[in-house]
């Protein structure tokens, strides 16, 4: 994961909160995009996020909207790497149908805040062995 992600996703919740309303650097989600192994496009796609919009801006700022979405899926992806042990763990995780999701992907689930709790909940089970 590139370090300017890591920093953001280790920025104390109040700090991220304060990041998200600024904005983060249009970089910073293409560097999530590339850390999670989807195209920029694609993860767009996933985060209900304006992949149009993104190419044409020229501010190179993402709307807070976008930037805390960008913000879920890099922490989500941290914690993956956090519970499974590495980057291509994690994204091989991410990208599969996982039965205790109703055989959805946890990718698919992190354009809302609630799809994004239940993915974490899920890791915080296999992290402790409540689930194998």
């Amino acid at each position: 994961m590139p370090a300017k992600v890591v920093a953001l996703v280790a920025l104390s919740p109040l700090e991220q909160v304060e990041t998200i309303r600024k904005g983060i650097a249009t970089q910073a989600f293409d560097d999530i995009a590339t850390a999670i192994g989807v195209g920029k496009e694609a993860l767009a796609r996933k985060l209900n996020i304006n992949a149009q919009t993104l190419r044409k801006r020229k501010s190179r700022v993402l709307s807070p909207d976008e930037a805390e979405k960008s913000l879920r899926a890099a922490r989500v992806f941290t914690f993956a790497i956090e519970v499974l042990g590495s980057e291509n763990e994690a994204r091989d995780w991410l990208n599969q149908q996982i039965p205790a999701l109703g055989g959805k992907r946890p990718l698919d689930l992190l354009d809302t805040d609630v799809g994004a709790h239940e993915v974490t909940n899920l890791l915080g089970c296999i992290k402790w062995g409540l689930y194998a």
